[in-house]
């Protein structure tokens, strides 16, 4: 599965679920996915690719630097590992192929410089519409040594605009970068817990959930996150709360939340 997250798409399509399937319908589907309490609903758009080859395995699809998808086919007779032994002769180790999909009437996405790439750049590229241009820029930057990462990411938060319509994702952005460092930032996480973005609010407790042990008063911000207005920060507290190792913190944390 893959989010469509590329300006090389048209504009109406961004956000979208594309996903493989190799049984019964061989090919790629598409879905329109919005907001609906907790969780999202779903509404299929269009089969974006079909084969009528009976080996067609569509099994992993990314987009690239340059904002085009590519589309790995599996190519095999053979799925699965129930009804067939591993060792079966007819599976195949040798075939296979790569598709690209693009959208012709729109120019290909500059590719952001990664590897090498000054801290200063990297971090400028969380800024990027495109998630995979951010995810490969968090791995880069989660390679490189933390005492240099981690006072440039403190510096590149302060100059941001907090008038920007996406502040507070870049600053969600940094948080994650200093995590993938194994260096959460305290002061940002607790920024995004507060934040005015329900949806920021939601990651802030997922990041708390797994650094708890880092943080003293992990308790408390778990039982307010549980009083939130928005369902779906309660439900990330829920989560969190059954990592806990105190059983009574739990039970009333759920509480909470459920209460609500």
């Amino acid at each position: 599965l893959e989010i469509v997250s590329s300006r090389h798409f048209p504009d109406e399509v961004q956000g979208d679920i594309v996903l493989c399937n190799a049984i019964g319908f061989l090919g790629i589907k598409q879905h329109s996915i919005t907001d609906d309490g907790t969780g999202w609903k779903t509404a299929f758009r269009q089969d974006l690719l079909v084969s009528k080859d009976g080996n067609f395995r569509p099994v992993d699809l990314e987009f690239a630097p340059d904002g085009s998808l590519y589309v790995i086919d599996w190519h095999n007779v053979l799925i699965g590992h129930m009804q067939h032994n591993a060792r079966d002769p007819l599976r195949d180790h040798v075939h296979g192929r790569v598709y690209r999909i693009t959208y012709p009437s729109r120019p290909l996405v500059k590719p952001a410089p990664v590897e090498s790439a000054p801290i200063t750049t990297l971090l400028e590229n969380l800024k990027l519409p495109e998630l995979r241009s951010r995810y490969r820029t968090r791995r880069e930057l989660r390679g490189r040594d933390a005492a240099e990462v981690l006072p440039a990411v403190t510096k590149w938060v302060a100059t941001l605009d907090k008038s920007d319509a996406r502040y507070e994702h870049h600053v969600l952005e940094a948080l994650w970068t200093t995590w993938g460092l194994n260096q959460p930032d305290e002061a940002l996480l607790r920024q995004m817990l507060a934040a005015k973005d329900y949806r920021a609010r939601a990651a802030a407790v997922r990041v708390l959930r797994y650094n708890t042990h880092r943080i003293a008063d992990h308790v408390a911000l778990l039982e307010k996150a549980a009083n939130d207005e928005h369902g779906r920060v309660r439900l990330e507290a829920i989560v969190a709360a059954s990592w806990l190792p105190n059983i009574e913190a739990a039970k009333k944390i759920v509480a909470l939340a459920s209460a609500k």
